[in-house]
């Protein structure tokens, strides 16, 4: 059965001539600044599976592939 969405699920529509800020005025608009945009590197989980040997990837990989 489809589901009607509610008005509230909608943003409101702006009148000509209107802008965001005119609409809420006690909210501030925030740009994204170039700290934003820093990498911090890639994540690194604690709970990594032991490392396996060579050998044994090989072997789990032919079984794998019988």
């Amino acid at each position: 059965m489809p589901v009607i969405p509610e008005s509230s699920d909608f943003p409101s529509v702006l009148k000509k001539g209107e802008n965001e800020s005119q609409n809420k005025p006690n909210e501030e608009s925030q740009k994204a600044s170039a700290k934003d945009f820093l990498s911090k590197g890639p994540h690194i989980p604690d709970n990594m599976p032991p490392k396996a040997s060579k050998e044994e990837l090989e072997a789990r990989m032919k079984e794998l592939n019988k």
